[in-house]
């Protein structure tokens, strides 16, 4: 039998205060959904998730136009995937990946088809630099983000992109 494939996607960013507030907001559910930092602090409240918010966009550093505050993606796998289980793989996925220089949250949400993983990163790093995504990064991710899975006993495969679905690739 075929493993799952696991999707790793880049679904937006957030170039100002206002964006990344909406942003959080949308990934907690306007703070129903259990939100999660980088130090493994839950953030429950909207009031707390606005003030986040505040503090992510306070100081940006060196800007240009275009300057993206955050990057949010999607840690996915397919229904049935036990949902505690993708919330570990996606939080040792994103300390491994993030952790050692960027600020994250993470909400694991439930309520499609498929549970996933809302992770938004705050682009500058403590030491100044920022997060720039590169082409090849989210393939990086994908077999970072199956490695993790597999840890924590999900069966998981990362193909390339232009492979996947294919019948002969």
């Amino acid at each position: 039998m075929d493993k799952p494939e696991v999707v790793v996607r880049i679904v937006s960013n957030a170039y100002d205060a206002v964006q990344v507030e909406s942003d959080l907001l949308r990934i907690s559910k306007n703070g129903a959904v259990e939100i999660e930092d980088e130090s493994g602090q839950f953030s429950f409240t909207e009031d707390m998730v606005r003030d986040l918010a505040k503090d992510w966009s306070r100081f940006q550093g060196r800007q240009r136009k275009n300057t993206r505050y955050t990057t949010n993606i999607v840690l996915s796998m397919p229904a049935g995937t036990e949902p505690q289980a993708l919330k570990k793989a996606s939080q040792a996925f994103a300390k491994r990946q993030f952790g050692q220089n960027y600020q994250y949250v993470m909400a694991l949400h439930t309520d499609t088809d498929n549970p996933h993983v809302q992770l938004t990163v705050r682009n500058l790093g403590h030491d100044g630099c920022r997060l720039h995504v590169k082409k090849g990064d989210p393939q990086d991710w994908r077999e970072a983000f199956a490695v993790e899975l597999e840890r924590v006993g999900i069966e998981a495969k990362a193909t390339l992109r232009a492979t996947r679905g294919r019948k002969d690739g």
